[in-house]
């Protein structure tokens, strides 16, 4: 095998994890819900909500209750999905190192 092709190769390897690494990323979805499953929320890879649903529940609570378990439900799906694309990362960051 050339030189050329030898890194040819080598490239090719890590696109191929870089790919994979961006699929990984978007596929994630994460939901999380409040206690009691009031509030559920679902974001994405890169922590944009995709999904918010509110039980019946809440109409036998105040508004600002209900505002304050809404964004600490989302706050909760965001920073597990920030700490599962760093994982994600991590992981490729290894990889890359290995090749």
């Amino acid at each position: 095998m050339s030189e050329i092709d030898r890194i040819m190769e080598l490239a090719k390897h890590r696109t191929g994890l870089l790919q994979d690494a961006v699929d990984g990323v978007g596929a994630l979805r994460v939901v999380v819900s409040s206690e009691g499953g009031i509030v559920t929320a679902t974001v994405d890879g890169l922590g944009a909500l995709v999904d918010l649903r509110i039980t019946d529940a809440i109409t036998a609570m105040n508004s600002q209750t209900v505002a304050a378990l809404t964004v600490a439900t989302i706050h909760q799906a965001v920073q597990q999905s920030n700490d599962e694309r760093e994982r994600l990362v991590s992981e490729l960051r290894v990889a890359l190192k290995q090749t």
